[in-house]
């Protein structure tokens, strides 16, 4: 069992809180607990900037979502309705209410398709671009600034690291 060792100055939350819980949790390396522990308080920050940025924009992450297919399925910006909905992991119903709400707020349209008459696209219209390009603008500035504590190497190097747990969580998949 490894234990986390840190300068008092230099400690962060988890590193209280692993100070904390060590005494019961006996037999579980710390340092694999910490990183997970960070990878959560990480996540979970993200997030809450991420809420934050669609918030300003009146925007939900699902509708975001929709928004992003589309910006980057490149010209003309548009795909089935049944496409988006298996992107998003959506019934067909769910992916229609989120597109009347993007279709009344000008950020998407329903063409129909010249070759069928029973489908249809959605397109995103110049608004629904920009306004998901300002979004996306917003969002990395505050994720560089998550990123600011790191050197160019120090991130390369993180990214390599991370790069190797991923992989092995989608060996295990």
């Amino acid at each position: 069992m490894r234990a986390v060792a840190t300068k008092p100055q230099t400690q962060d939350g988890v590193d209280r809180l692993i100070a904390d819980w060590a005494p019961e949790l006996e037999g579980i390396d710390l340092e694999v607990e910490a990183v997970v522990q960070r990878f959560q308080a990480i996540v979970r920050a993200v997030r809450r900037r991420m809420e934050e940025t669609l918030a300003e924009f009146g925007l939900t992450t699902g509708e975001w979502g929709i928004l992003g297919h589309l910006s980057l399925s490149g010209t003309p910006y548009r795909s089935s309705p049944s496409k988006l909905a298996e992107k998003e992991g959506l019934s067909s119903g769910a992916m229609t209410n989120r597109l009347d709400r993007l279709e009344e707020a000008g950020l998407v349209e329903r063409l129909p398709d010249p070759k069928d008459r029973r489908a249809l696209y959605v397109e995103l219209t110049d608004k629904g671009r920009r306004l998901w390009q300002e979004t996306v603008g917003v969002q990395a500035s505050k994720e560089a600034a998550i990123a600011a504590a790191l050197t160019g190497r120090e991130l390369a190097q993180l990214n390599k690291l991370l790069r190797k747990v991923l992989l092995e969580l989608e060996r295990e998949r």
